[in-house]
């Protein structure tokens, strides 16, 4: 069965080969009635393979604007995650079998390697697998769409639909979201398409092609569990009759070894991700009640619908947000609910069996609401609502139930009938003008958010820049570390917010030592390197000699320890201790914050000594000489942040 299933891809299925095309219908679809050709606006004949060409165009034509959209992308926010995690830790069995950040997503992670192991900062690799994933949903939804309801040009709306909506773009655009989401999106198509077969042929090789697309896909991103809803809805909706229970008692009898195969794959991939991938969760936290009213207010009417009808036209984009947010204004949502409703009204009207297929994208839309409300708004607000990169899921359940609203499905038990004639539906110039106009808008939304995106680049502005101030230094330099901008990566992904582990692939050109003498550069918010100096919190009292000498010293550092009094405690770790010191001759000094000693080196001349704290409380700075004969003067101690001073280091001209 596999191998007829194989054999049914839709490069052979789609690609207007009338042998092809027969060998499809008479393995997928063995119930299907003969072909008839159906007519257009105009009256133009619309045969099967000319309905394939129109879907092969759109698809070829949503790569290429997509192609465009992402080769002027690159690696942001969430990607940075990837990046520092991947690259300070490498890909370990820890971060394959328990996650990050509450996600569980072995194969995103095993390919984001991948891609750092030919080059970090060479973003054609991603953009490449994005555009083939891309592909491949586009195809499963051409591939579900032909098998469910034949090659007809009803088939062409809801194409479209799931094609140029610009609810997919942000995950697309990022890849960190897109790794993880585009095969969420491939597997609803490609799953209900075997899913389907199984249900018309009860052959059990289809359900185990079914497991194995959703296991797949589960192995990007655990969000793809959520397939099993529309695989329930399909078989309960459209495979079975009479109440509910009755429904589900004839799958279980009808379809016994079906049910048992996708309750274990369900039930053990939610046991997986509950025992290895929800410990590493940082999420932060419920909304409440008002709250989640808040988030469903602005998935609903600001962001679903104006999505599904080609919004939101318009987005907005604010310093420290990893997307652009959709904001439509009250106009374009009340037009696109109204638009909606008013379809509802027109299929409930005059289609019997239709609005269940409501049931397909409801449920989806429930679940994605409960799923912000209770991890992401109570941290960020219901606003995090208007961002499409926690919509991704929804465009494609929405073209599915619209194609199972407006057709009869092939094969099923119960499926829809026209009850009277629709002014509307059943006007094939009327349905064209309203695809095409929810088709450009859709297209002009992606358009500007893609324009945003591209804009809005500071991550690899950032990167550049380092990279570029970087390129004519020869040693590497001792870099104080320190977080990235927070619109880089968050404070609350500590350590792997740190310049350290983010610029991990430039360490031949940079070092983040404990003790550093004379010199200290950092990364500022720009990306520019430039010389750093300790902004003071505390500073030494008594006896303190701003110009110390070896003559006449206050504070000579012999083999008996030396205390240096702070005008105030400094609690943690990450504190920057500058001392200004003179020595006659190199040795070596032992310098003490609290319980932590540095073995330092001792330089002739006037020197500045930087050290790195570690955790701890302190208000006193010991000194004590470790060379017999080595005794530097200290003319003073300041203990504070590191902060960037002096021009960058590729227009200051050099290092020294």
């Amino acid at each position: 069965m596999i191998r007829q299933t194989v054999a049914a891809i839709p490069g052979e299925v789609c690609n207007g080969s009338q042998t092809a095309v027969r060998h499809f219908v008479l393995v997928s679809l063995p119930h299907s009635p003969p072909r008839e050709a159906a007519t257009v606006a105009g009256g133009m004949s619309a045969t099967p393979g000319k309905v394939v060409a129109a879907a092969l165009a759109m698809i070829v034509a949503q790569l290429a604007f997509r192609a465009w959209a992402v080769s002027g992308a690159w690696y942001r926010f969430d990607d940075a995650n990837f990046m520092s995690k991947l690259m300070s830790d490498g890909l370990s069995a820890d971060l394959i079998f328990h996650g990050f950040a509450g996600h569980l997503m072995p194969g995103a992670f095993a390919l984001t390697a991948y891609n750092f192991g030919l080059d970090p900062y060479q973003w054609a690799y991603p953009a490449i697998e994005l555009m083939v994933l891309q592909a491949l949903a586009d195809l499963g939804a051409l591939v579900f769409l032909c098998s469910a309801f034949g090659r007809r040009p009803g088939i062409l709306p809801p194409l479209a639909l799931f094609l140029f909506s610009s609810i997919s773009l942000p995950a697309f655009l990022s890849w960190g979201p897109g790794i993880t989401q585009l095969p969420f999106l491939a597997a609803i198509f490609w799953g209900g398409w075997a899913h389907l077969n199984y249900l018309r042929t009860r052959r059990f090789g289809w359900a185990l092609l079914t497991m194995l697309i959703t296991l797949s896909a589960i192995a990007f991103g655990e969000k793809a569990m959520l397939l099993f809803w529309p695989y329930a809805v399909l078989a309960l909706g459209w495979f079975a009759t009479g109440d509910i229970l009755t429904r589900m008692r004839t799958i279980v009898v009808r379809y016994l070894p079906g049910v048992l195969l996708y309750g274990v794959v369900s039930i053990g991939s939610a046991a997986a991700y509950l025992v290895l991938g929800a410990g590493s969760s940082k999420a932060s936290g419920s909304s409440g009640a008002d709250g989640f009213a808040q988030v469903t207010q602005r998935f609903l009417f600001d962001s679903w619908a104006p999505g599904a009808v080609g919004g939101p036209l318009r987005w907005t984009w604010l310093e420290g947000n990893s997307s652009g947010w959709a904001e439509p204004g009250a106009v374009v949502s009340v037009l696109a609910v109204a638009v909606l409703a008013l379809l509802t009204y027109e299929v409930g009207r005059t289609r019997s069996r239709a609005l269940r297929a409501w049931w397909l994208v409801g449920g989806i839309l429930v679940i994605d609401i409960g799923l912000i409300a209770g991890i992401r708004a109570g941290g960020v607000g219901p606003d995090i609502a208007l961002s499409f990169r926690y919509l991704t899921d929804t465009i494609a359940v929405t073209a599915m139930a619209l194609a199972l609203a407006t057709l009869s499905l092939r094969g099923a038990v119960e499926t829809l009938a026209p009850t009277r004639t629709s002014p509307f539906l059943d006007a094939p110039r009327k349905v064209a003008i309203a695809t095409a106009v929810v088709a450009g808008l859709g297209l002009f939304s992606s358009y500007s958010y893609a324009e945003g995106w591209h804009d809005d680049d500071n991550t690899r502005r950032y990167v550049d820049t380092v990279r570029g101030d970087l390129a004519g230094v020869d040693e590497p330099l001792p870099m104080a570390d320190g977080p990235v901008p927070s619109w880089m990566i968050w404070g609350a992904s500590h350590p792997y917010n740190q310049v350290s582990r983010v610029l991990r692939p430039l360490s031949e050109k940079m070092t983040f030592p404990q003790v550093s003498t004379d010199h200290l550069y950092m990364v500022d918010d720009e990306g520019h390197i430039r010389p750093a100096a300790v902004d003071p919190d505390r500073r030494s009292v008594g006896a303190v000699d701003p110009t110390p000498n070896l003559d006449q010293c206050a504070l000579r550092v012999r083999q008996t320890p030396l205390s240096v009094s702070l005008d105030g405690g400094v609690d943690g770790a990450g504190w920057w201790i500058r001392v200004a010191y003179v020595a006659g001759d190199a040795g070596r000094m032992r310098v003490t914050a609290g319980d932590h000693s540095y073995d330092v080196d001792v330089e002739p001349g006037f020197r500045s000594l930087y050290v790195r704290t570690g955790e701890g409380r302190f208000d006193t700075v010991g000194f004590q000489s470790l060379t017999p004969g080595s005794r530097p003067c200290v003319g003073g101690v300041e203990v504070g942040k590191a902060a960037p001073f002096g021009d960058p280091i590729s227009t200051s001209g050099g290092t020294g």
